[in-house]
């Protein structure tokens, strides 16, 4: 009968389990490259789309100075009520900014941690903001019809109120599903108003004038942050 080798048995046994944690090590050291793949790659897809946002936004500054200009043309305590959405627009600004930061700072490190959706809500509503009080401030000694229904849809909304006003009522939690609502009617009542004024040939026309007006004001006033930026 053919003797045991006993020591050879264990000596086998030891490389075995050395083998089989060196291909653990393998293994390990692969998935840890494979993550670090992932992360560069996603740090790269949130860079592209990072630099589709501008880095600030100050178009309440060329807003500001033209509410300079017309103030004596607002009645009554409207003027006041447009300054407080003014200011609402400014602190949505600011938001915007440190939102854009922390995205950028981080995007390489924690990717899939930076707020980027936040980021576009936020762009998504200043420009909404921007929209509605251009017109607050341009038709004020031009198409009073249109500044009245744009002033009164933005009163029925809450967005006048006084800050104790906005924290009785959440406002800040609310205010994406105002800003949406309110843009949502004014295009009802900017269509009534054409239908009431003109041909259904020119309403089409008429219409399609207003949405390029508004977006080239929005782009301008965003064009603003873009070419401020560039200079710094």
């Amino acid at each position: 009968m053919e003797k045991i080798d006993l020591d050879k048995i264990e000596t086998d046994i030891h490389q075995f389990y050395k083998i089989t944690k060196d291909i653990e090590d393998v293994i390990k050291s692969v998935e840890k490259t494979d993550n670090k793949i992932e992360l560069a790659k996603e740090s790269i897809n949130k860079e592209i789309l990072l630099k589709e946002f501008p880095s600030q936004a100050i178009g309440s500054v060329v807003l500001y100075n033209e509410l300079n200009e017309k103030y004596n043309l607002y009645v009554d305590n409207q003027f006041n009520k447009v300054i407080r959405f003014l200011e609402h627009i400014e602190n949505k600004e600011k938001k915007y900014r440190d939102l854009y930061l922390n995205s950028t700072e981080n995007y390489i490190v924690d990717p899939y941690g930076i707020p980027l959706e936040k980021l576009k809500q936020e762009k998504k509503e200043i420009d909404n903001c921007y929209e509605l009080l251009t017109i607050l401030v341009k038709e004020v000694n031009g198409d009073i019809v249109k500044f009245n229904k744009v002033y009164n849809k933005l009163e029925d909304a809450g967005l006048f109120m006084t800050s104790p006003e906005k924290a009785n009522q959440q406002y800040l939690l609310e205010i994406s599903t105002k800003l949406d609502n309110v843009i949502e009617g004014l295009k009802v009542l900017f269509q009534s108003l054409e239908e009431t004024n003109n041909s259904l040939r020119a309403i089409e026309g008429n219409t399609s004038e207003i949405s390029l007006n508004m977006y080239d004001v929005r782009s301008h006033l965003w064009d603003i942050s873009w070419a401020t930026n560039k200079q710094g």
